[in-house]
């Protein structure tokens, strides 16, 4: 890899590297520009009659050019300064300028003012100058006299110094003079301010990220995600450090794995800063079972970020075409009527699909959807399907998979099923009936409630549960609290009401063989009453 040219190496080299460090890139004034003065680390003026003393930092201004002092002797002075831009060498400046602020002048007609670039020197003197490495330009005439603001523009030489290509430096030095056929000749001199660099940059915004696509994060290498539909929505998020740059431009790059000379883009304009964008591939733009990349970049206004990295992913588009078939070696009449104690055991099967990844299931024939919570800023946070309740892998050769469940209620039960492939494409619904018999515990006590006194609750088994192995109940609808039985499947506890009104115990029983049986209630009513005597 060839290595960039250092600063010294030619005085050419280093007055393209000074010109590139103030200037980066040449681009006119944009709305979301970034307006410094540079830090001034120092500056300066020397004295020809005093040839070995440098003044550093004055209070105040600083003579120019040819002058007398009180005593009629002579002097001539140049001013230099120092600039830390170390802050900016990674933005894209798109102005620079140079002021040398006038305080005095006699002679602004014929006024020729020189800016040259050095090299730095922390203590100049008239003897031991910074080393002039380049003539910058030049501050002529002009009507107003003195003037307050006199800007050089150097913008022209960043051409040269972005074609240069070499390592910038942190520190950029000045030298303020008058041409040396002029510098004696006192009524051109004058007295100046420190100067003043001001710079205008923008920030190039950074890749866009994190990426995701149908609300899934973005895969990098195999196993690529498979993506439902043809047309799945593409998001990243953007980002720029410069605070006037409220809203961004997205660019979004698509295109077939086998095939990346058939790259299309897409376009979303209005991004809020640190929030994401999303871009849909057009219609038509994408094929079945079909391996993509895709990446995306971000745009403030003036500047492109870099491509972000390139996400992967395969589509289908095909859902399955036929609902799976349910059956139950243990319950496999819809007529009869089960007394139940027994878990049913249901036998999924794809029905003829090739390609079923899963089944999701559900008691009342409502089933949750398959997505992602959106966070902060827009984030996207997948659930992963198989976290959710009444989702399970098809783990079996075939297809399918097997359920031991206990109904959620006793009387006519239905199942309803429904398989997904590996893009979570979901088949039609089916769905198997069984009559159950009812198991649920009873629930009673010895003894009317009585506010603030413990009282007794029995728990006795449902018929057909056999072992029991404990009970689960609320009060009120509170947390659920378990209590183990007794050899003889029964359990007590004791509740305390604190306040008037319904008291309602729900309780269901858990059994060795994995029965869970539906819940069975107990209900009293409260009154301030005090309890007989």
């Amino acid at each position: 890899m060839s290595r960039r040219p250092r600063l010294g190496v030619l005085v050419s080299t280093v007055v393209l590297s000074a010109a590139a460090g103030l200037f980066g890139t040449a681009a006119p004034a944009q709305a979301g520009q970034t307006n410094i003065d540079a830090p001034r680390i120092s500056w300066a003026y020397t004295d020809s009659a005093h040839p070995d003393t440098s003044y550093r930092n004055p209070s105040g201004d600083a003579p120019l050019g040819a002058w007398r002092d009180a005593t009629n002797r002579p002097h001539v002075s140049r001013v230099y300064a120092t600039f830390d831009v170390a802050a900016v060498l990674s933005k894209h400046i798109l102005s620079a300028k140079l002021a040398v602020p006038e305080t005095q002048a006699t002679d602004c007609a014929h006024r020729q003012i020189e800016v040259w670039a050095t090299t730095e020197n922390a203590r100049p003197t008239w003897r031991n100058p910074p080393r002039e490495l380049l003539k910058l330009g030049t501050l002529g005439p002009v009507d107003q006299c003195p003037t307050t603001y006199p800007l050089l523009d150097l913008i022209d030489l960043v051409n040269r110094a972005t074609a240069a290509g070499v390592d910038l430096p942190s520190h950029i030095s000045f030298e303020v003079r008058l041409p040396e056929a002029l510098e004696h000749r006192v009524p051109l001199g004058r007295r100046v301010a420190a100067p003043i660099l001001y710079l205008g940059y923008n920030t190039p915004p950074p890749a866009p990220g994190p990426m995701f696509n149908a609300l899934r994060p973005c895969a990098t290498g195999a196993p690529y995600p498979y993506l439902s539909g043809l047309t799945p929505d593409l998001a990243a998020q953007v980002h720029d450090a410069d605070p006037d740059d409220a809203h961004l431009t997205g660019e979004f790059a698509i295109w077939p794995v086998d095939h990346p000379d058939q790259r299309t883009t897409v376009t979303q304009q209005f991004i809020p800063n640190g929030y994401f964008g999303s871009a849909t591939p057009p219609a038509g733009t994408l094929a079945d079972n079909t391996t993509y990349a895709w990446q995306a970049r971000v745009n403030d206004g003036t500047d492109d970020s870099p491509w972000s990295q390139t996400c992967y992913f395969t589509t289908d588009a095909t859902a399955p075409a036929n609902a799976p078939t349910v059956t139950s070696p243990n319950y496999p009449s819809h007529t009869t009527r089960y007394p139940g104690g027994d878990p049913i055991v249901y036998n999924l099967a794809p029905n003829g699909a090739d390609d079923v990844y899963g089944y999701q299931y559900s008691w009342d024939g409502v089933f949750s959807g398959f997505g992602a919570n959106i966070g902060p800023n827009g984030v996207p946070e997948f659930i992963d399907p198989f976290s959710m309740p009444g989702v399970v892998h098809a783990d079996q050769v075939d297809g399918g998979s097997t359920l031991t469940l206990s109904p959620p209620n006793s009387g006519f039960v239905t199942l309803s099923v429904r398989s997904f492939d590996r893009a979570f494409n979901l088949s039609p619904v089916t769905s198997y009936r069984v009559i159950v018999a009812n198991t649920a515990p009873s629930v009673t006590s010895p003894a009317d409630p009585v506010i603030g006194v413990p009282f007794q609750v029995d728990f006795t088994p449902g018929p057909n549960t056999g072992t029991i192995t404990d009970y689960v109940y609320t009060v009120n609808g509170g947390a659920e609290q378990t209590v183990p039985a007794t050899p003889d499947g029964t359990a007590s506890v004791e509740v305390t009401a604190d306040r008037a009104g319904a008291l309602q115990i729900d309780v269901y029983s858990r059994s060795a063989n994995g029965w869970v049986s539906p819940a069975g209630h107990g209900l009293w009513s409260l009154t301030t009453a005090p309890a007989a005597g």
